[in-house]
């Protein structure tokens, strides 16, 4: 009688092809996947920077200040928009949560992201950013203030880069000067931004995703 079916040699065999078969494609897919807190945290930045050239070049919003005031983002006097006035330490937090398409309500109070707690901020975007924006009166031309921004909301890790506990961090920082200089100096941030090894699949996403906000 014909017997059907694999034996135990055979099954290893092919147990011992999957696994090589693993091991050398793993690598090569994680490679050619495209980094999804990289791309949120690029378009953010992008979108970071843009809104700011917005707002220090707008003179309705930020006009050029009188010789005691402070110049460009430091300009906290009242101004109106959209029949709303804006002013003092809020006045940067409101304007530019006005740049942003929110689903989200906005909510420029003093907030902080606690690592490993789903974060509380100023508002959500579309694509589920959430953000927390500095309540600040920009009174210092050298002191930057930060903008902050968890890329995949309610999703672990919630956490700023670590070398020992978080390596993969999905939280980031945006320094932001008075006159409207954006820039980063985290590792993570840095890499994201300037890394020069993504492929080419990635590369063109986060033009793409560039291009939408532009």
């Amino acid at each position: 009688m014909k017997k059907y079916g694999f034996s135990l040699g055979e099954m290893l065999v092919t147990i011992g092809i999957v696994a090589f078969l693993a091991a050398v494609l793993l690598p090569v897919l994680k490679n050619v996947l495209p980094n999804e807190e990289l791309m949120l945290f690029k378009k953010s930045y992008y979108i970071t920077e843009r809104a700011i050239a917005e707002l220090v070049n707008d003179d309705d919003l930020y006009p050029e200040a009188d010789a005691e005031d402070n110049p460009y983002l430091g300009n906290t006097t009242t101004v109106e928009y959209n029949g709303k006035n804006y002013q003092g330490d809020t006045k940067f937090c409101e304007l530019f949560a006005m740049k942003l398409n929110r689903m989200s309500e906005i909510d420029c109070t003093e907030k902080t992201f606690t690592d490993g707690v789903v974060p509380d901020g100023t508002l959500t975007t579309n694509d589920k950013v959430v953000w927390l924006l500095p309540i600040t009166a920009f009174d210092s031309e050298t002191v930057a203030q930060d903008i902050q921004m968890d890329v995949n909301g309610d999703k672990a890790p919630n956490c700023f880069y670590d070398a020992e506990t978080c390596k993969k961090p999905d939280r980031f920082t945006v320094h932001v000067y008075q006159d409207g200089r954006v820039m980063v100096d985290g590792i993570m941030e840095r890499e994201y931004l300037y890394r020069k090894d993504i492929t080419n699949d990635a590369k063109n996403e986060t033009e793409e995703a560039k291009a939408e906000e532009e």
